[in-house]
């Protein structure tokens, strides 16, 4: 295990409807996190989201996204993720059930889900929301 994933060190998941931001170690105002965005698959369903519900409907979790990212939090043991949606359309949920179904070690390093409006808020708010989860945490 290299030092970028020490046991100690927590990582921050925030699962948009475009894109998927990640903190590894530092929560502070300015840190940078990777990015990637989820490489849409199924054109027709990600169509008919986008034409009637603004695309927010996560309910179908591409599994190589859902390996991307389990394969950027591999290694934390403190990991905190947050995102929007409700029900089988949460991604974040969706991504926690993945984890739990096909990552259980990584799935058991998951300390707590934020739902939050990821779409409408700057890095320096998602970060505010990760110190929160963080200090809740303790």
């Amino acid at each position: 295990m290299d030092a970028a994933h020490t046991p100690t060190h927590k990582v921050f998941v925030v699962l948009s409807r475009t894109h998927t931001k990640i903190w590894k170690g530092s929560f502070e105002a300015g840190s940078i996190p990777t990015s990637f965005a989820e490489a849409h698959k199924d054109k027709d369903y990600r169509k008919v989201l986008n034409q009637f519900l603004s695309g927010r409907n996560r309910s179908k979790l591409d599994p190589h996204f859902a390996e991307k990212v389990a394969f950027e939090i591999k290694g934390f043991d403190y990991i905190y993720l947050a995102g929007g949606g409700k029900g089988k359309a949460s991604a974040v949920h969706n991504l926690a059930s993945y984890l739990r179904d096909h990552h259980q070690e990584i799935a058991k390093g998951i300390r707590a889900i934020q739902d939050i409006d990821a779409e409408n808020m700057s890095d320096g708010e998602l970060l505010a929301v990760a110190r929160k989860m963080v200090v809740h945490d303790l």
